[in-house]
């Protein structure tokens, strides 16, 4: 074989194998997924109550993940507590009676602040989520028809209603001294009216639809008749309103995100989340008045400014703040403006 042809086979030799290497190579490895990310926990007290629907749905709905935030629910036994572990930074947000225990750790520096409704009484809304009820052998006989027959009567209230209860008999002429305030939770209360062990009680829902399946009670005055618009407010504390108000904002238009879910009623799903959170039988739930929540998250403050102006009169509270010192509404401006873009853009 001569050297060309022996140079034009080593060639063609090296081609083969570089075709074959080519057929063969492993085929490069698919880019990877970026990794979702990471959602940043935030806790926030709680009672398996049905005002705190919006947030429930605004979890279930994934409208908290969307703005980055893994919701913990923190459980505690009455609202009460909840005011520590705002102030101590525990909880980012919860909500609560407004109390002059409140009222005073604001007054001694606590940052928390009032920033949404959680719910209120509203005249004119198309059922009674609380009040105070009467026996119902006692109204059918005619022996109390109206406040003023409340007189000389046993009343149980759950503690730090005074102001409440105040209002109611006033209605009446009467005063928190014309009564027999017997005070425990509203649980307890139930089966005080249920055996004759008092006359009425200031309660709530579910235990007001539950007293009138079994006719037991008859809703005697609502409370938007005793404390219009008086509400159940949104706190934050430091952790939000301190510490991170950028995540405060984002909390703040998932939570008006399941605020407008929640108004959209009794649908199916609704009743199934809020079922699932607060262990009430959906029949129930159907039957059962929910509170009203502002679909913008505003609330009045004059029904607050009222309360405060009370406590300082009775002194139960040291100081009387104003009201910078204890609203913070920047948090609902901000999300109303950011759902009102959203919505337009959509």
């Amino acid at each position: 074989m001569s050297t060309n042809s022996r140079l034009l086979m080593i060639l063609l030799v090296l081609l083969i194998i570089t075709i074959g290497a080519a057929c063969i190579s492993p085929v490069p490895p698919a880019p990877a997924v970026p990794a979702a990310p990471a959602l940043t926990t935030v806790k926030v007290g709680y009672l398996p109550v049905v005002s705190n629907g919006p947030l429930y749905l605004a979890e279930e709905e994934g409208y908290f993940a969307r703005q980055g935030i893994r919701l913990e629910l923190v459980k505690f036994q009455n609202g009460a507590e909840t005011i520590p572990a705002l102030v101590n930074g525990d909880i980012a947000a919860g909500g609560a009676t407004v109390s002059p225990a409140l009222i005073n750790a604001i007054s001694k520096g606590a940052h928390v602040r009032i920033v949404a409704d959680k719910g209120r009484n509203s005249p004119g809304y198309s059922c009674n989520a609380s009040g105070l009820m009467v026996r119902r052998d006692l109204f059918e006989r005619g022996a109390v028809t109206m406040v003023s027959d409340l007189k000389g009567k046993k009343i149980t209230s759950a503690e730090g209603q005074e102001y409440k209860l105040y209002r109611l008999l006033k209605l009446g002429n009467l005063t928190p001294d014309d009564v027999e305030v017997v005070s425990m939770d509203m649980a307890s209360g139930v089966v005080a009216i249920r055996n004759g062990a008092v006359d009425a009680i200031d309660t709530t829902e579910p235990f007001v639809t539950l007293l009138q399946d079994d006719k037991t009670a008859v809703m005697l005055v609502p409370t938007e008749a005793s404390t219009p618009d008086f509400p159940t407010p949104l706190y934050y504390g430091p952790a939000f309103l301190d510490r991170d108000p950028e995540l405060g904002r984002k909390f703040m238009v998932a939570y008006l995100e399941g605020v407008h879910q929640y108004n959209l009623g009794k649908t199916p799903r609704n009743i199934e989340i809020l079922s699932n959170y607060t262990h009430l039988d959906r029949d129930l739930l159907q039957r059962s008045c929910w509170v009203p929540v502002a679909l913008n998250g505003n609330l009045p403050r004059q029904p607050v400014r009222d309360y405060l102006d009370w406590m300082y009169e009775n002194k139960q509270i040291s100081r009387n703040p104003g009201d910078d010192q204890v609203f913070d509404m920047s948090y609902v401006n901000y999300a109303n403006g950011v759902l009102a873009n959203t919505t337009r853009s959509g």
